[in-house]
């Protein structure tokens, strides 16, 4: 329904924008108004979710519009400028606005539509702001625990190996990209090392290790985590500078159109 009537809105601005140019008009000055009405449009989303509490539709209902909204910028700024890239230093610094505001919202539709079902898929609700401290925090339980398995075994087998090579791993999130993609490769570097290590333990200090993986393991959780967040939140820091430029741009732009055209 959203769809059918962004579709026919474009179509009516359209339509008016070759009526105006045929009639010995300037056709753009309807696509112009039309385009940057669309912008302010667009720009009420960001204020609607800092306003929860009012009862002006779900937050759901103007991600929708906020979409069809913003598809149906892009045809009319097409025939706005007639072209990929326009002429003048102004309006090309007016197109890099709108290419970056554009491009990153459709690349953020597309995560919040993808990445939240990966973050449920991991299970548990984690704040990404509370990660490193809970990361700080497994840090201190392994190497108290590896502390505690030297001391008692009197072996510095685990020990040596945690300084040499898990030390690392624990310190920050790590394998943030294979995260973000969806491989494996932390639980294929998790596996490669405890099992290479394992073979070198005698009983005592394997028990040791298998609760140093359940560490691991956890931490692997938290850094998919952190990976996941991280870009479903960092989007916004291209998207909406971008907009409010834009925006900023566009009424000046208008300002002056109108005032050359007196």
């Amino acid at each position: 329904m959203c769809w059918a009537v962004g579709v026919t809105s474009w179509a009516l601005v359209a339509g008016t924008a070759i009526w105006f140019e045929r009639s010995l008009r300037n056709g753009a000055v309807v696509t112009g108004y039309a385009l940057f009405a669309l912008m302010l449009v667009l720009s009420l989303f960001n204020l609607r979710k800092r306003l929860l509490v009012l009862p002006v539709g779900t937050v759901r209902s103007w991600m929708i519009a906020h979409g069809v909204i913003g598809v149906l910028a892009i045809p009319i700024y097409f025939q706005h400028t007639g072209t990929l890239w326009p002429g003048g230093f102004y309006e090309q610094i007016i197109a890099i606005a709108f290419y970056a505001a554009t491009l990153s919202g459709i690349a953020g539709y597309a995560l919040e539509r993808i990445l939240p079902r990966r973050l449920a898929h991991l299970g548990g609700e984690i704040i990404q702001e509370r990660i490193p401290g809970e990361i700080a925090e497994l840090r201190a339980r392994a190497e108290a625990l590896v502390l505690k398995a030297v001391a008692d075994t009197g072996s510095d087998t685990l020990g040596r190996y945690y300084a040499e090579s898990l030390d690392w791993y624990f310190w920050r999130p790590r394998f943030l990209l294979s995260h973000l993609v969806g491989g494996g490769r932390a639980l294929r570097w998790i596996e490669g090392h405890l099992v290479a290590l394992r073979r070198y333990l005698n009983e005592a200090e394997r028990e040791r290790l298998d609760a140093l993986e359940a560490l691991a393991l956890r931490k692997n959780r938290l850094d998919a985590h952190h990976a996941l967040q991280s870009v479903l939140k960092l989007w916004l820091f291209v998207h909406i500078p971008a907009a409010v430029l834009l925006v900023a741009l566009a009424a000046w732009h208008l300002l002056v159109v109108n005032i050359y055209a007196r």
